[in-house]
């Protein structure tokens, strides 16, 4: 299997935990997201690309802007109504995130 179908075969199977998290961890938002995150070798997605399936990775207010700019552009990979809810939960927390710089959205894969 070559990089690019294994990055794509990564990101339909992989579920990841999104958690919106102050500096202690201690906020307790965070939804169950499955099959939305582009592969790791898709140019097209800076930030959403480098999310690591297998381990944490972590945004800050700072990259919110981009981060929202690209979570738009993966919708159209949500295929049935408990990914929708889920991707619009990831929005919600990422809008809350872009606007206090002590909050952070972390991704932890399985």
């Amino acid at each position: 299997m070559d990089n690019l179908s294994q990055d794509c075969y990564i990101a339909a199977k992989v579920s990841l935990v999104v958690k919106l998290e102050d500096d202690l961890g201690e906020r307790s938002e965070w939804v169950m997201l499955h099959a939305v995150i582009p592969g790791n070798s898709d140019g097209s997605f800076p930030l959403l690309s480098g999310i690591d399936p297998f381990g944490k990775t972590v945004f800050n207010h700072l990259q919110m802007r981009e981060f929202l700019r690209e979570w738009e552009m993966v919708k159209d990979r949500v295929r049935d109504e408990s990914q929708m809810e889920a991707w619009e939960k990831v929005k919600r927390m990422a809008e809350t995130c872009r606007h206090d710089r002590d909050l952070y959205l972390r991704f932890v894969g399985n």
